[in-house]
């Protein structure tokens, strides 16, 4: 009779454990990168009264055995690494895993952790960093940490954790007239000098020239820095079919079969003739690939600066969590390795993979079955009242 009663009581300890597990998830449905866990029970020793297979006096073999269980107890919690729903946040330093993997992260002692949480941000020294300012392991394409003093809006991954950034790549001669409106537009988008718009004029050689006296002046009176001054608009030479000098204020330019830098619409080539491999170099970009120039005539590229240490693991179920949305790895979890199959995605994060309507059934079916046990224990302790009393009679 006294054994029900352990049993019972160890049936409310395991339950307790699983609504405590259930209280944690729920309390962390909004957590980005929060993996759900589950507990798993395992039962205990069993009291043995007849074992199966015993064999009678009058050697007759019994097929069932006689055994009474001692109760349950909570024996693992089991992180489910199921993919979280993908959010779009806007925020350049947000990025988001899908797949198995994380991303590796540097504690102050040295130490390294992991998660999947990828709500990072810009510190003061340019570095990525958790919330809780732990660096994120990034190195640059030399080896070191990669920082970003430019600000989050220079900040551009691809889909395998690669970081780039912009860099001018070559300055295209820009011209300007005395008087634009007045050149003559021999086709759409090319025109030719005329008297009254004057001859063309290196735009650099403007700024050079550029006379104290004629400067133009903020509303305080103080001269405008060359980069606020407004700046006339800028034309580029190419050739036409007849060989002439044209003019256009295109931005837009595209790679020939030749790998020289012509106009997007017409094909026409610029003069002095730009030939992209020997400006940028090879394998940067192909025949009939289109090009950008910015107002001052600049064409800015990406090129890889460094990449997210990004891992994966054998069983990362076996990952101790640390808080923080951060990860240990252990034994059982194995060692971290250079993460295979994932994407990486930029302005996402990755939210909760908690179901709130499946964590609700396991907190009935946990308060029932602690309901239960009670019971048990009650009716238990019933029956040996029912015994005692057969004393006073």
């Amino acid at each position: 009779m006294l054994q029900a009663l352990w049993s019972a009581s160890s049936g409310m300890l395991a339950q307790q454990t699983s609504i405590d597990n259930v209280s944690n998830n729920i309390a962390n449905v909004n957590t980005p990168g929060f993996k759900q866990s589950r507990v798993e029970f395992q039962d205990l020793l069993y009291s043995q009264m007849r074992s199966p297979g015993r064999v009678t006096r009058s050697g007759q073999t019994l097929d069932a055995g006689i055994q009474v269980g001692n109760g349950s107890r909570p024996a693992a919690t089991q992180l489910s690494f199921v993919q979280g729903p993908l959010q779009e946040t806007g925020n350049h330093t947000d990025l988001a895993i899908s797949g198995n993997a994380f991303f590796e992260i540097m504690l102050p002692d040295g130490s390294v952790a992991y998660t999947r949480d990828g709500s990072f941000k810009i510190d003061a020294d340019g570095y990525l960093v958790t919330g809780n300012g732990e660096m994120v392991n990034m190195n640059t394409i030399d080896g070191g940490f990669l920082t970003f003093t430019e600000g989050a809006s220079k900040v551009n991954f691809d889909d395998q954790g690669t970081v780039f950034r912009e860099t001018s790549a070559l300055q295209l001669e820009q011209y300007s007239f005395t008087s634009p409106k007045d050149l003559e537009m021999v086709e759409q988008g090319i025109y030719i000098p005329t008297e009254q718009s004057g001859e063309p004029v290196l735009t650099s050689e403007l700024d050079a020239e550029y006379d104290e006296d004629t400067e133009e002046l903020t509303e305080e009176g103080n001269p405008l820095e060359a980069s606020d001054r407004s700046r006339p608009i800028g034309y580029y030479q190419v050739i036409l079919p007849d060989g002439d000098i044209g003019y256009t204020a295109t931005k837009n330019f595209k790679i020939d079969e030749e790998g020289r830098l012509v106009t997007a619409d017409k094909g026409y080539p610029l003069e002095p003739e730009v030939t992209v491999e020997e400006i940028i170099g090879e394998g940067q970009f192909s025949t009939g690939d289109i090009l950008m120039v910015d107002d001052n005539g600049t064409l800015n590229i990406s090129e890889p600066a460094g990449k997210l240490n990004i891992v994966q693991f054998v069983n990362p179920a076996g990952l101790q969590k640390l808080g923080s949305n951060l990860y240990l790895a252990t034994e059982n979890s194995g060692q971290a390795q250079p993460a295979q199959d994932f994407k990486v995605l930029q302005s996402h994060l990755e939210m909760s993979n908690v179901q709130v309507a499946e964590e609700m059934v396991n907190m009935i079916t946990a308060n029932r079955a602690y309901e239960m046990n009670s019971r048990s224990i009650r009716t238990s302790d019933e029956m040996l009242g029912m015994a005692n009393s057969l004393l006073r009679r």
